[in-house]
């Protein structure tokens, strides 16, 4: 079987910069780090107080491969949803500026577009594959 994705398997940075009300009772980088497939590329990097008066907020870098972004938002989508005072994410992809805000109502696969989307934009144009064609063509 040949590889008809390698994009899939180039790695993503993301930063995660999570405003909560409380502390929650897991942080999302323990969290996240239930799965063995992201505790190498997933660290946090301190938790601070926020701009926003009574928010926490938590800033995660995750430098995963892009086939795991998936499972990585179904676990943001999971962690959100049990946050009994509220929490976001504001998401930044790799050296863009986009944000894209998250919630707990987030669907994974709505986000998992948008993220997508906004790779492909930084990237540009996938090369062809060595017998000329590309992932989206036949």
């Amino acid at each position: 079987m040949t590889d008809t994705f390698p994009v899939a398997r180039q790695p993503v940075r993301l930063q995660m910069i999570t405003d909560r009300r409380q502390p929650a009772s897991v942080s999302l980088v323990d969290w996240i780090h239930r799965r063995p497939e992201f505790r190498a590329g997933v660290r946090d990097l301190g938790g601070r107080t926020g701009g926003r008066t009574g928010f926490s907020e938590a800033v995660i870098i995750a430098v995963v491969a892009q086939s795991l972004l998936p499972g990585l938002f179904a676990l943001l989508q999971t962690w959100l949803s049990q946050q009994p005072s509220g929490a976001s994410i504001r998401m930044r992809v790799g050296e863009s500026e986009v944000e894209i805000q998250v919630t707990g109502r987030t669907d994974p696969r709505q986000l998992l577009d948008q993220v997508t989307r906004t790779i492909q934009e930084n990237r540009g144009p996938e090369p062809p594959h060595p017998d000329g064609t590309t992932s989206g063509g036949s």
